[in-house]
C-alpha cells in the first residue's frame, strides 16, 4: 500500500480491539451452544477473513477484515481454555503453558514464511487456507462438554455476583498485566536491540522466543507440581527485578541490554497457564464467557501498549519498556497474592 510502518501497525491494533470484542461474543456462543460450535465460528471467522485479506485493494478494508480476523482468533484462545479443563484431571497447567508458549512458535514461523514468501498477500492466503483446513479437522476431534441451552440459558450476571465478582476483577487486573507484560515485550524488544546495532543480532531474534516456549511450558508445569498462585508470585518477583535491571542497563551499559531482555521474555510466563487458572475458577456454565472476558482488558491494553510505548520513549525504548513491564510486575504480584488467597483451587457445577 506504500505508507508507513505506523499506518500498518494499526493493523495489530485493530486485530486486538477486534480480539476484545470477539473473545466476549463467541464466548457466550460456546456457554450457549457447546464448545465446539463456539470454536467453529471462531475458525471460519478468522480463517475466511484472513483469505479474503489477501484480495484486498484499500487500506481500509484491510482494517476492516483485520478486525474481524482479531474477532475470530482471539476467542478460539479463550474458547480453548475451557476445553482444556473440562477435559484434563492433570498436567492442566502443563498444557495450558504448552498453548500459550505456541504463541512464541507461531512468531518463528511467520518470520519463516515471511522469508519464503515475500509476496504478503500470497503468505495471507496460505495461512488462511491453511489455518481453515486443519483448524476444521482438529476441531471434529474435540469433546463437547457442554450442552446446548441458548443464550437465554446461561446467567452470564452470575460473573458480577457473590463471590465471582471478586474474582472476574483480580483476575481482569491479573491478565491485563500479563498481556501489557508480554505484546509490548515482544513487539518493540527486537526495533529496540535493532537500534543498538548489536552483534549476532539475527541469533537472539532466534533465540528468544525460543526462550520464550521453553520458559512458558516449564511455568505450566511448576504450577502443576508448586501450586498456580505460588508459582505466580515467583515469576512476578523475576518479572519486577528484571524490568529494574532493564532501566539500569538501558541507560547505563545498552550493549548488554540484551540480558534483561532475554530475562523479560523468561519471566513473561507470567502469562503461561493464566487462561487455564481462570477457568479453573468458573464453573461450567459460564466458563468459556469468564475466560474471555478476564481477557478483555489486557486484550485492548495489548493493541494501544506498543504503539504508546513507542510513541513516548522513541529515543530509548528500553526505558519505556523497563517501567511499563516494572509497573505490570508489580500489580501481577498483587493481583496474584490477592487473588491465590480468596479463590479456590477450582469450582465445580
Amino acid at each position: 500500500f506504500h505508507v508507513g510502518v505506523d499506518v500498518l501497525s494499526f493493523l495489530v491494533t485493530l486485530s486486538f480491539i477486534g480480539g476484545a470484542v470477539g473473545g466476549v461474543v463467541l464466548g457466550m456462543v460456546a456457554d450457549a451452544y457447546g464448545r465446539r460450535i463456539g470454536l467453529l465460528i471462531s475458525i471460519i471467522m478468522f480463517s475466511v477473513f484472513t483469505i479474503i485479506a489477501s484480495f484486498v485493494s484499500t487500506l481500509w478494508v484491510l482494517y476492516l477484515f483485520w478486525f474481524m480476523v482479531g474477532f475470530g482468533v482471539n476467542a478460539e484462545n479463550g474458547i480453548t481454555y475451557a476445553v482444556v479443563i473440562e477435559n484434563w484431571r492433570s498436567g492442566r497447567g502443563l498444557m495450558g503453558g504448552f498453548l500459550q508458549g505456541v504463541y512464541f512458535a507461531g512468531l518463528l514461523l511467520d518470520a519463516i514464511m515471511a522469508e519464503l514468501i515475500r509476496d504478503w498477500r500470497l503468505m495471507l492466503l496460505m495461512v488462511g487456507l491453511i489455518s481453515l483446513i486443519s483448524s476444521l479437522i482438529a476441531v471434529m476431534f474435540v469433546p463437547e462438554t457442554t450442552h446446548r441451552v441458548g443464550i437465554s440459558g446461561v446467567h452470564y450476571s452470575e460473573l458480577f455476583r457473590g463471590s465471582l465478582l471478586l474474582v472476574t476483577v483480580l483476575s481482569t487486573v491479573l491478565v491485563a498485566s500479563a498481556f501489557l507484560y508480554t505484546i509490548p515485550l515482544v513487539s518493540l524488544a527486537p526495533t529496540y536491540l535493532d537500534a543498538l546495532k548489536l552483534p549476532g543480532l539475527g541469533v537472539w531474534l532466534t533465540v528468544l522466543p525460543l526462550i520464550g516456549i521453553l520458559a512458558y511450558v516449564v511455568a505450566g508445569y511448576a504450577s502443576d507440581i508448586y501450586g498456580r498462585a505460588d508459582v505466580l508470585m515467583m515469576l512476578s518477583l523475576v518479572a519486577l527485578v528484571t524490568a529494574i535491571t532493564l532501566l539500569v542497563v538501558s541507560q547505563t551499559f545498552p550493549s548488554y541490554a540484551v540480558v534483561p531482555i532475554a530475562l523479560a521474555y523468561f519471566s513473561s510466563s507470567i502469562f503461561a497457564y493464566l487462561g487455564v487458572w481462570v477457568s479453573e475458577l468458573y464453573p461450567t456454565r459460564v466458563r468459556a464467557t469468564a475466560s474471555n472476558f478476564t481477557f478483555l482488558l489486557g486484550r485492548l491494553l495489548g493493541g494501544v501498549g506498543p504503539p504508546l510505548i513507542a510513541a513516548f520513549f522513541a529515543v530509548n525504548l528500553g526505558i519505556g519498556l523497563g517501567y511499563v513491564l516494572m509497573i505490570c510486575a508489580i500489580l501481577a504480584f498483587i493481583s496474584t497474592v490477592m487473588l491465590g488467597r480468596r479463590a479456590p483451587r477450582e469450582v465445580h457445577d
